[in-house]
């Protein structure tokens, strides 16, 4: 696919569609032709990891907001190769959390292998009273290197993230 590089219009978000809960089998070329009945495509794009697979989500930039909004209207819910998608409009990450915002789970990655819940709750307690927490663990139950600690107050949480961050 053809390249805009137009940034400006990239970064506004404006015309943006965020999709995920993608099949593995989605690829970029499938992406933008499910997308593409809706509106001029200006780029689209599956996130893979360093690997090559794809991690279940990826952008849709159109030529209009219009667009967008229809791809997002009627494609919001759909089943694609037996996967139901999200899709709603982009949101920059710097917008996504804003002061006074209600979000009471901690997202915590590149955790050691030796980590355990105890030490995580020694570690997060500090900043308020947690209301639950997990590391998450692959069958066999080692880490994967990520987990959440669920704080009862919003105002802990973000404590928590610029102090830890």
């Amino acid at each position: 696919m053809w390249s805009t590089p137009n940034s400006e219009a990239r970064l506004s978000g404006i015309g943006n569609a965020f999709v995920k809960n993608l099949a593995s089998t989605i690829d970029n070329l499938k992406l933008h032709q499910i997308f593409s009945k809706f509106g001029d495509i200006q780029s689209s794009k599956v996130v893979v990891s360093q690997e090559g697979k794809s991690k279940g989500y990826g952008f849709v930039q159109y030529s209009t907001p219009e667009s967008a909004l229809d791809a997002i209207e009627k494609l919001q819910g759909a089943t694609v190769e037996r996967m139901e998608l999200y899709v709603g409009p982009f949101i920059r990450r710097a917008d996504r959390i804003q002061e006074g915002s209600s979000f009471n789970n901690l997202y915590v990655k590149n955790l050691d292998d030796d980590m355990t819940e105890e030490i995580l709750v020694e570690k997060f307690s500090e900043f308020g009273k947690i209301t639950s927490l997990v590391i998450s663990k692959d069958a066999n139950g080692t880490s994967k290197g990520f987990g959440f600690v669920n704080f009862e107050n919003p105002d802990d949480v973000k404590r928590a993230k610029d102090t830890m961050h």
